[in-house]
């Protein structure tokens, strides 16, 4: 009777997943990265976040979190491609971005820093946690956002979930799609280059190199040029992360495992 419950509950999901959500949210391009200024969380806002798509949980300035009312409920490692720390998290938070709303989100009340060097009026950030239970479209030439079940013109590309973020197999390997990344990164790699960048992320930091790539997915050339290069395989299952910012829009299909891009 459980796989039953269960069962029902998976096609309810679904139906949810792909049901059409009027309007289109304004977005804001930073180097790359798409922020939105109409976050509402458990009513209040709005707030502006980054939206990122390689992040699997959402995060919250603690400030606002405490502004706001939201008590610690819980604590967790934070993992990022250079290291890990202990981070605490509220669940059970309301969120809405225009017409998509979300029940029982949880936040981690870290990893605002990095974020803070792109913009410091950024308040949070909506990670799959969010993101993973709509269709939508990501059109960062429009600078626009919109929900629900898209027409899927461009070329398509099948994802699988790894830790509860989109990966799709490319000519470098199985990369996951990044709308918080501003370069391509790849892990296991040797550098061209000497370590003369600096790599900062939510859970440490550390210097790495380049080196140069091309990039191709379902058959179509999509990019060349130098990929940050961090020679641990610090994230086990992937080759590294795919900054959206190399397609003019993605439309990504949740509810169908596939996403299609221009």
């Amino acid at each position: 009777m459980a796989d039953g419950r269960h069962g029902k509950f998976r096609i309810f999901a679904a139906m949810l997943l792909a049901l059409p959500l009027a309007g289109a949210v304004k977005v804001t391009v930073v180097d790359g990265r798409p922020l939105v200024d109409g976050v509402y969380v458990n009513g209040q806002g709005p707030y502006r976040f980054l939206l990122d798509t390689a992040t699997t949980m959402n995060h919250m300035d603690p400030d606002l979190a405490r502004s706001i009312g939201l008590i610690a409920t819980f604590r967790t490692e934070l993992y990022s491609s250079v290291g890990t720390v202990v981070a605490t998290g509220a669940e059970g938070v309301a969120v809405a971005l225009g017409e998509a709303l979300a029940d029982n989100q949880k936040f981690l009340f870290a990893g605002m820093d990095v974020v803070h060097q792109l913009a410091g009026n950024i308040h949070g950030i909506l990670g799959q946690n969010f993101l993973g239970q709509f269709d939508y479209l990501l059109d960062l030439r429009a600078g626009r956002l919109e929900f629900g079940k898209q027409p899927s013109s461009g070329r398509r590309a099948q994802f699988r979930l790894v830790e509860g973020r989109s990966a799709i197999l490319t000519s470098l390997g199985e990369l996951v799609l990044d709308s918080g990344a501003a370069t391509l990164i790849l892990f296991g790699v040797p550098p061209e280059t000497g370590a003369a960048n600096f790599m900062k992320t939510m859970a440490g930091s550390r210097s790495v190199g380049t080196i140069r790539r091309n990039l191709s997915i379902a058959g179509q050339r999509i990019w060349r040029g130098d990929a940050v290069a961090v020679p641990d395989r610090t994230e086990m299952g992937v080759a590294g992360l795919m900054p959206l910012s190399l397609f003019r829009s993605i439309y990504i299909c949740n509810s169908e495992s596939y996403v299609a891009f221009q």
